[in-house]
């Protein structure tokens, strides 16, 4: 890991993840950054803005040049691999813009609770009807990202969602069948999900459900895994 203040470039590495911190306690940061460590990743750690994640976001992505970008919130981790995993399906791939993964959950003392969140391979129909479908550890190509940026800074939350929606204009998401993010629920702060509302939600549909219609029309889809 390359650790890059804010506003600085580096291309140490082939990922620039930006790591967003509001409200989270010292030791979660830290806890964070400690995972990132091992991973080939130029890390930028950003100051939240509440209630303007999307704007956060948006402006965490300009940070660094490498070829791909991929964020971790302050209050989660990944697991060793995570993105050497997503750069192998990327680099041998070039049809795919993202890669996302399966999670482990943890409570607010990082101790394992339940069986986590297992995806399936991607389906165009289903990320445009599940709101954590395609979700945790998404590792995008920078070029596909970067003209949404403004668009970004007009959602104070479901910007994730969007975000992938609009670069499925771009190539499949690519579900790897493996628990690389460890994700920490607590209730520290108001969740970005609680946020959402049914303006919102339509507003983002109308956003993404064309390109998405179209690729599940199409038949365009993921593989099953084995297949």
């Amino acid at each position: 890991m390359a650790t890059t203040p804010p506003g600085m470039f580096s291309s140490d590495n082939r990922v620039d993840v930006h790591v967003l911190h509001c409200h989270e306690p010292v030791a979660w940061i830290d806890a964070c950054l400690q995972s990132l460590d091992p991973e080939p990743v130029n890390v930028h750690l950003c100051k939240g803005i509440a209630g303007r994640v999307g704007e956060a976001r948006a402006r965490a992505f300009e940070y660094g040049n490498a070829d791909f970008v991929a964020f971790v919130d302050g209050d989660d981790a990944v697991e060793p691999g995570c993105f050497s995993a997503a750069l192998a399906v990327l680099d041998a791939r070039p049809d795919v813009v993202s890669t996302y993964c399966d999670v482990r959950v943890l409570d607010v003392g990082g101790q394992e609770v339940g069986n986590g969140y297992v995806k399936g391979p991607w389906r165009p129909w289903r990320q445009l009807w599940t709101l954590a479908e395609v979700h945790h550890c998404h590792v995008m190509r920078r070029e596909a990202v970067m003209p949404y940026l403004e668009e970004l800074c007009r959602w104070e939350s479901l910007e994730e969602w969007v975000l992938m929606g609009l670069l499925a204009r771009h190539g499949m998401h690519w579900h790897i069948p493996h628990k690389f993010y460890r994700f920490r629920q607590h209730g520290a702060y108001q969740r970005a999900g609680s946020m959402i509302t049914a303006a919102m939600r339509q507003r983002g549909f109308d956003l993404c459900a064309a390109a998405l219609i179209d690729l599940h029309r199409r038949g365009v889809r993921q593989p099953d895994h084995g297949a």
